[in-house]
């Protein structure tokens, strides 16, 4: 008795040859091997593409770190123009926009809007994003320390609100980009104003949105590569024939 492990479930191949001639065993084996090949190079360009637009925007804001005689986009000379530009301003709604990726994910599926996976894969999907994002960023907040711009902390270092933001409207992306692409762009455009408002509102440096925003990005795209799409399904159970010239047999195969 043998258990053969493949992405789609869990195949129990009974190896006795009375029940199954070697010809079967042998088309099963080259099967899961071309199976696995194909899988592997369809998964790494995958990873390879969801690594690029987090990796820009976290060396960006890396690069923005510098001070101004080494780097004309330094955050120090972004900020002081954006103080020029918006003296006082204060909203607080960059507290509330900061959610309103992660509504709309639930909120068009309770409306029956097409989506990639169903509620229950949607909910672990979301919670294993958003437990890989807080890990993240509270745990550079607590060894990057960082002053705010404002001077009123110093755990600017990465902004929370855009990462929050940013992941949900990844998996918001995700989730509805086959149904209308305008969902992506307005999900987008909302985590882009929640970031632009941390920085208006004097809370954060471009360096800290630009790196949260690449948190967010990253930690939707790591759970969508590894998430196995368990939750939710029912256990499958298969038995069909098997006809050989050297005699016959049944197979036997169980999803899970």
């Amino acid at each position: 008795m043998k258990w053969t492990v493949t992405s789609n479930g869990i195949d129990l191949l009974l190896k006795n040859s009375l029940i199954f001639p070697n010809e079967f065993r042998d088309s099963v084996n080259t099967k899961l091997f071309e199976t696995s090949s194909a899988q592997n190079q369809i998964v790494r360009p995958q990873w390879v593409r969801g690594a690029i637009i987090p990796a820009a925007l976290i060396a960006a804001g890396t690069i923005t770190l510098l001070p101004e005689p080494y780097c004309l986009l330094s955050k120090y000379h972004i900020q002081e123009e954006e103080l020029e530009m918006f003296p006082g301003f204060n909203t607080p709604i960059d507290n509330y926009l900061q959610f309103v990726p992660v509504a709309a994910i639930f909120g068009l599926k309770a409306a029956g809007v097409k989506s990639r996976s169903d509620l229950p894969n949607q909910i672990a999907i979301m919670a294993k994003a958003e437990l890989l994002m807080g890990l993240i960023v509270h745990g550079m907040k607590k060894t990057i320390r960082i002053e705010r711009p404002s001077g009123e902390g110093m755990n600017t270092m990465p902004s929370g609100h855009t990462a929050q933001a940013f992941v949900a409207a990844t998996v918001l992306d995700m989730e509805y980009r086959d149904t209308s692409p305008w969902i992506s762009v307005g999900g987008y455009a909302v985590a882009t104003t929640t970031a632009i408002g941390r920085m208006v509102n004097n809370k954060h440096w471009i360096s800290d949105i630009l790196i949260g925003a690449g948190i967010g990005i990253f930690s939707a795209k790591v759970v969508y590569y590894t998430h196995k799409y368990r939750w939710g399904k029912k256990n499958n159970m298969v038995i069909l024939p098997a006809i050989y010239k050297n005699g016959g047999g049944v197979s036997f195969a169980m999803q899970l």
